[in-house]
């Protein structure tokens, strides 16, 4: 799937996943290409999580926790724990890029068939807080979370090998 600009108008759940498709494709753009290498530096020092192999990696497993784990109940199944709580970012600082990439492709694909299947007013199975979070939420919030860390990565890249844009 490549990456395409943003839609100019359309209803509410065509724009909303729009959006989404459309950073979760920058996410991508800012890491391939990168041999692994590259792709587990971490050029700020006080910050030896913040890669770009650890963020994308990071962005995996938090899309798999909102859509499967919050929306749907499903087991978490995320390198994290409380002995590991950033084990997705430390994982992301020795798994190869390629099976990085790869395994947010993936996550991309099941999350938007698994969300294909929801209206946007469903609540989730587990509570945020105090409160149930529904789809229109969900998909707003890992819209946000994935753009910022697109800034992050944005940055990253350039410091890496100079690259900059889309």
């Amino acid at each position: 799937m490549a990456r395409t600009d943003t839609p100019p108008a359309g209803d509410e759940r065509s724009v909303l996943f729009q959006m989404l498709e459309y950073v979760q494709q920058t996410a991508l753009s800012k890491v391939r290409g990168l041999d692994d290498e590259q792709a587990r530096r971490a050029p700020v020092a006080t910050s030896p999580l913040t890669t770009p192999a650890s963020l994308l990696h990071h962005l995996r497993w938090n899309e798999h926790y909102w859509v499967e784990v919050v929306l749907l109940g499903r087991d978490d199944r995320a390198p994290w724990s409380d002995e590991h709580p950033d084990g997705e970012l430390e994982e992301g600082l020795v798994l190869p890029v390629d099976e990085i990439v790869a395994g947010y492709g993936e996550q991309v694909q099941l999350s938007r068939a698994l969300l294909a299947e929801l209206d946007l007013d469903t609540e989730s199975a587990e509570p945020l807080r105090d409160f149930h979070p529904n789809v229109r939420w969900v998909v707003q919030h890992l819209v946000e979370e994935t753009a910022r860390h697109n800034g992050h990565l944005d940055l990253l890249r350039e410091m890496i090998d100079g690259s900059t844009g889309t």
